[in-house]
């Protein structure tokens, strides 16, 4: 258990797929949108670095939960227009990578060293191949045009350390348009932290999404705390187009999406659906 958030239930997860030796790695591409035969590639493609477990706890490989955000994020990219995002518990960082490319500016967070190194490698994996891979044929000043474009997710994106058991110490009050996360309220342990996070970070007018598999504890508690402190909350079986070919040893799990907004009249982000 690190800092009282250890992960409760099964997952059925083979954990032999997952002892990678300390500082040996895994690479992965995650695909969104139409694939295209001739050219062997999907309409968008993000690039992540998987990490030892040793090293990066239950962060240091891509879940099911966060390839099914990631889909909705990809289908509802214009959500993100123009948007400030905090992303909690980012693990190796797909959602928040690819929420990037649409949004103002991204904050993925995590709490161990480990995990803050792979996170900043993945962004600048990925900035790098939007670049054009080795960037060998072009010449200093292009390089650097490119090292420095506002649009570059290496612009768009910080990687911050975020520990939810010292939220009350943290001196940063950025507030957030959308805070995200996949499987954060997995447990009873975990619960009052997180809300403490939520109501530092989120702006009036803002809004929180959560995917959830229905066998996490704490779900129901944190609900009737969110509520207790005004929130109302929008709450859905995922729909069948984000389902499937996940590419991971997890056993099959039910999920929700979890939308939650303060009950002020303020927030015009639309609900997960």
């Amino acid at each position: 258990m690190l800092n009282g958030r250890e992960k409760n239930g099964d997952l059925g997860i083979d954990w032999k797929q997952y002892a990678l030796g300390a500082n040996h790695y895994k690479r992965k591409t995650v695909g969104f949108g139409k694939y295209d035969k001739k050219e062997r590639e999907y309409e968008k493609e993000i690039y992540i670095r998987e990490m030892s477990i040793i090293e990066g706890g239950i962060g240091c490989s891509i879940w099911d939960a966060a390839i099914i955000i990631s889909r909705w994020i990809f289908k509802n990219n214009t959500v993100f227009n123009n948007q400030t995002v905090l992303e909690l518990g980012s693990g190796v960082g797909l959602p928040g990578i690819l929420s990037a490319y649409y949004a103002k500016h991204v904050t993925l967070t995590d709490y161990l060293p480990p995990l803050i190194e792979n996170l900043n490698y993945n962004i600048e994996l990925n900035a790098k191949q939007d670049d054009g891979g080795s960037d060998n044929e072009d010449d200093e000043e292009e390089k650097q045009r490119k090292f420095t474009s506002l649009d570059s997710i290496r612009n768009k994106s910080t990687v911050k350390m975020l520990n939810w058991d010292e939220v009350d110490k943290i001196q940063d009050d950025t507030q957030y348009d959308i805070i995200f996360g996949s499987e954060l309220t997995y447990s009873m342990l975990s619960v009052d932290n997180l809300i403490k996070v939520i109501l530092k970070y989120l702006k009036p007018d803002g809004i929180f999404y959560e995917i959830l598999s229905d066998d996490r504890d704490g779900v129901g508690y944190f609900i009737e705390e969110m509520t207790k402190r005004g929130f109302v909350n929008n709450i859905v079986s995922v729909p069948q187009e984000f389902l499937g070919n996940y590419g991971t040893k997890q056993r099959p799990e039910t999920y929700k999406y979890y939308s939650f907004k303060y009950d002020n009249g303020l927030c015009k982000h639309k609900n997960m659906e």
